[in-house]
């Protein structure tokens, strides 16, 4: 009777192991002869060596195999739900711009499909959109001062014109400066250019604040 193999020296680091430290492959029906840690670095040296390249052959594999990808994908995330959270969300604090830019991209590449979602998501949550839109209307209402003039707000508002927003200069909620609800502080941005700007300071603006 042939024994069993439960480990392997492993070509690399000549250490042997069990074979759970090593990638079992379907299409040879063996395990591979380096282990896993060992092929995570060769990975990562290929990929510091020419990164355009590994790029290239990745996007081809997931462009040839699209459903399986996906399915990988959403079967790791769904596994690791918190461990993929907390990694993107570390992401999007270091490279702000950067996500800005993609997010940006995407909507743009696929506006139907991101009106639809929010359509959704819209009707899904309407509590959630009652209470953005009653924090909207406190934070104007305390933004108001006496002296503000309401007709003239009002008319800013009436001629706003076709497929623009009116935009408050310095947003009515910031975490970093906030800005009053008067005629002074409104303009007129393209419906796009607002939405993307949401509640955002730039540095001219603080400078000029």
């Amino acid at each position: 009777m042939k024994a069993t193999i439960k480990a392997q020296i492993c070509r690399e680091c000549k250490v042997e192991k069990p074979l759970s430290e090593y990638r079992f492959r379907k299409d040879t029906q063996k395990h591979d002869r380096l282990c896993k840690t060992c092929t995570s670095i060769r990975r990562k040296a290929h990929y510091r060596a020419d990164p355009k390249r590994y790029h290239v052959q990745e996007t081809a594999y997931r462009e040839a195999n699209r459903e399986k990808t996906r399915a990988q994908g959403k079967a790791y995330y769904q596994a690791n739900a918190e461990k993929v959270k907390t990694r993107t969300n570390a992401w999007k604090k270091t490279n702000k711009e950067k996500n800005r830019a993609i997010a940006k991209a995407y909507r743009e590449a696929n506006r139907e499909k991101v009106r639809s979602a929010r359509r959704k998501w819209q009707k899904a949550n309407p509590e959630k959109c009652l209470a953005k839109s009653a924090r909207r209307r406190a934070a104007k209402l305390n933004a108001t001062p006496a002296w503000a003039n309401l007709k003239k707000i009002e008319e800013i508002y009436l001629n706003c014109p076709p497929g623009h927003h009116v935009d408050h200069y310095f947003p009515l909620q910031s975490p970093i400066m906030c800005g009053l609800h008067v005629e002074s502080n409104l303009q007129y941005l393209p419906a796009k250019e607002n939405i993307s700007k949401g509640n955002r300071v730039s540095l001219e603006q603080q400078l000029n604040g």
